[in-house]
């Protein structure tokens, strides 16, 4: 047992060692130590789909478009996919990402081999061996200052032995650091509203992440400069997953935006209400991740 927290933590420790902004292409994180890679391919920039989440009891599956490499990987011998799953998950959240979903499930193995992913073509043998014998799908997300990084997993057993697919894809980065007191007053000047993306939260749930500190901060001087005007604070959704399941959950980070200002950085009650409208405001095409991301926002609008 000593032995093997040794290990576990001695690969940690080089895993977190690894400067990750200094990596090249999708290599964001390398096949898990000790795997034989079987094949490895550079797919270019094309689209992938993969299960980000859950939306009450439907899975979230979303079309990721980036610069896409993929693994086909024989476990090290004597680990098991909790143990390899386990040190993945370390290895996201140490390098400031997060765990979206790690499930025994069906429908995200099927979005995995969905024909059309562009790893289908590279090595159709996998898709035999996947279409019956994978169980366990895990994907994370690693957002950098340059790029965010989705890390995908899927274990299945061959003909005896125990393997990995690991696909990581890398996309373009969603400019953030806009928000501040002078483009808060401009756009509500001038348009009566102004799109917040600076206010982070994992996919489908409302707590808000800490790096969403700075655009708080900033909403917050604006409003308690202007202590006698009111504001709805509105939050949106894309249109992925059920459409009262995106209501309910635009509702609920509009209410933790406020409650953050209001308990964090003691913004008054009384200019605050907080709405969610979910998908039926967008303001780009959800056909698209970049429209997507466009249309995951909170809003200032004055009353």
């Amino acid at each position: 047992m000593k032995t093997k927290l040794f290990l576990m933590v001695a690969m940690l420790i080089a895993w977190s060692s690894v400067n990750i902004f200094a990596q090249e292409t999708t290599d964001i994180l390398p096949p898990y130590p000790g795997s034989h890679v079987a094949y490895d391919d550079n797919l270019g920039y094309d689209q992938f789909w993969v299960c980000t989440g859950t939306s009450g009891d439907t899975m979230i599956i979303e079309t990721i478009v980036g610069n896409i490499r993929h693994r086909f990987c024989y476990f090290p011998k004597g680990r098991s996919a909790f143990e390899i799953i386990e040190n993945y998950k370390e290895a996201i959240t140490q390098n400031g990402g997060s765990v979206l979903i790690s499930a025994n499930n069906k429908e995200c193995i099927r979005a995995f081999l969905k024909r059309g992913n562009p790893h289908r073509t590279s090595r159709n043998f996998e898709y035999q061996i996947f279409r019956d014998q994978a169980y366990k799908y895990f994907s994370g997300k690693i957002p950098t200052d340059t790029a965010d990084y989705y890390i995908i997993l899927v274990m299945a057993n061959c003909g005896g032995k125990a393997v990995y697919s690991l696909v990581t894809i890398k996309t373009k980065a969603m400019e953030m650091g806009m928000i501040s007191f002078e483009n808060i007053d401009d756009g509500i000047a001038n348009k009566g509203h102004i799109a917040i993306y600076d206010i982070h939260f994992d996919t489908g749930k409302s707590e808000i992440k800490g790096e969403s500190a700075d655009a708080l901060k900033n909403i917050a001087e604006y409003l308690n400069a202007n202590p006698d005007k009111q504001y709805f604070i509105v939050g949106h959704t894309d249109n992925v997953g059920g459409f009262e399941a995106n209501i309910n959950l635009s509702t609920e980070r509009a209410n933790a935006v406020v409650n953050g200002l209001i308990v964090n950085y003691s913004v008054k009650k009384e200019q605050l209400k907080p709405y969610g409208v979910g998908p039926v405001s967008p303001v780009a095409s959800n056909s698209t991740e970049e429209g997507k991301a466009k249309n995951r926002r909170v809003e200032i609008v004055e009353q």
